[in-house]
């Protein structure tokens, strides 16, 4: 069961990363599949019919070219019967009530961490790129911004090791709910390939240090 789990964990990060890239080729097989269909029922072109066509244009190795023809058709329809399937059993939209706690807790453990992260080291960048003209004023303002990201993250892991009350009846997602947004740009600037521990004992060290 944690097989088929972290598998579908890893297919949902490699779709997450390259679908840009994922739909561009999806959209290229459809277009070709469809001219494929257009021509056999129009003009009745089969295989045997392109088979001609590329011996008539000296094209070498015709077993190759068919055996294109046949995995392109065979792709196109494992992709749709996946998306057919999926859509059935995973309808859109209820991709977060099917997490477990669990699941939910690391995914809003493993955000703020990354968040913190990203703040404390953009903080350090613009002190980096500006460390020949560096003043009291630029260190205060750093400074200040670092004592904020703190606060933030210590708020949220809060949530995780000591929920109170009001916090413990309301629906899970509500509490630890992750901004797509921002876990997006933390994605694309690359900072979810880290590896990071994010157990409780890992929160708790970073939200109770002075």
């Amino acid at each position: 069961m944690n097989l088929l789990r972290n598998l579908r964990a890893l297919f949902s990060e490699f779709f997450y990363q390259n679908y840009p890239l994922i739909s561009i080729c999806s959209c290229f097989v459809a277009l070709l599949t469809a001219y494929l269909h257009y021509e056999w029922k129009v003009h009745n072109y089969d295989l045997m019919s392109w088979k001609q066509l590329s011996e008539a244009c000296h094209v070498t190795d015709i077993d190759f070219v068919q055996l294109c023809f046949l995995l392109t058709i065979l792709v196109i329809n494992v992709i749709f019967v996946g998306l057919i399937i999926g859509a059935y059993m995973h309808p859109l939209g209820q991709r977060d009530t099917e997490l477990t706690l669990l699941e939910i807790k690391d995914r809003f453990s493993r955000f703020i961490l990354l968040r913190l992260i990203a703040r404390l080291d953009r903080i350090q960048g613009k002190m980096a790129a500006k460390r020949k003209s560096l003043n009291f004023h630029h260190f205060a303002r750093s400074h200040h911004s670092m004592v904020k990201a703190v606060a933030v993250f210590r708020k949220d892991a809060r949530k995780l090791l000591l929920p109170n009350e009001s916090e413990i009846m309301q629906p899970i997602e509500d509490i630890y709910g992750v901004a797509d947004d921002e876990e997006r740009a933390l994605r694309r600037d690359g900072y979810y390939k880290l590896p990071i521990d994010i157990t409780d004992a890992t929160v708790k060290c970073l939200f109770s240090a002075q």
